[in-house]
């Protein structure tokens, strides 16, 4: 199964909700930092949100809304320090979770599908027979570090979507969260699986110097 939880589900949020705006540019910036998504601008309302940042680093908003920015334009770390930030400012925002765990899910989505993306344009064997060309394609094996790196970062996120359910427990999306969380986990247990029977290949072959 597939990501069930679509990134259009992670909505800007409008500077409203702080108790005290002192710079109307900053809520300028957002708004038009918001247009530009809707438009699919995202570069540009990345500059703008950053802008915002400058002008005041305090507003959660802003923070929040770089992120998922920069989960729109792939940019997966840079959207979690982002995400981050906007939780050290606001702990009880439920949606800052569930896009956080968003930002790590696609980071070990994108290694796995960059990895089959490689096998397909590089280990390509083409055999030519009497009337036509066969391909040949050869699967190339992640690494012991690139399966650790997946393991962590689906980690990451399975507890930030637990994060979320905690914050929002009548959340509507609560069946589709928890389905998402089962789909992660097995993936966990498959990576380390093929990690420690790896390890164990590794360890129980037989040194031998060609001669």
């Amino acid at each position: 199964m597939r990501k069930v939880v679509l990134l259009i589900t992670i909505l800007f949020v409008s500077v409203i909700s702080t108790a005290c705006i002192n710079n109307l540019a900053v809520q300028e910036l957002n708004s038009k930092a918001k247009e530009y998504m809707a438009n699919g601008e995202t570069e540009k309302a990345i500059c703008r949100l950053r802008s915002s940042i400058d002008l005041d680093d305090s507003i959660f908003e802003t923070h929040y809304n770089l992120g998922v920015a920069l989960i729109t334009d792939k940019k997966y770390e840079e959207a979690q320090k982002s995400l981050e930030n906007a939780i050290k400012l606001k702990p009880d925002f439920a949606d800052s979770y569930y896009s956080l765990a968003m930002a790590y899910e696609s980071e070990a989505d994108e290694l796995i599908n960059k990895n089959e993306a490689s096998a397909d344009s590089e280990d390509v064997d083409k055999v030519s027979s009497e009337n036509e060309t066969t391909v040949k394609k050869e699967n190339k094996e992640l690494s012991d570090e690139e399966k650790s790196k997946i393991v962590e970062k689906y980690n990451l996120a399975v507890d930030n979507y637990n994060k979320y359910l905690a914050k929002n427990p009548n959340a509507e999306d609560k069946d589709k969260i928890t389905t998402q969380i089962d789909y992660i986990n097995s993936q966990i247990s498959k990576y380390n699986t093929e990690r420690n029977t790896d390890l164990s290949s590794a360890s129980s072959s037989p040194s031998s110097e060609e001669e």
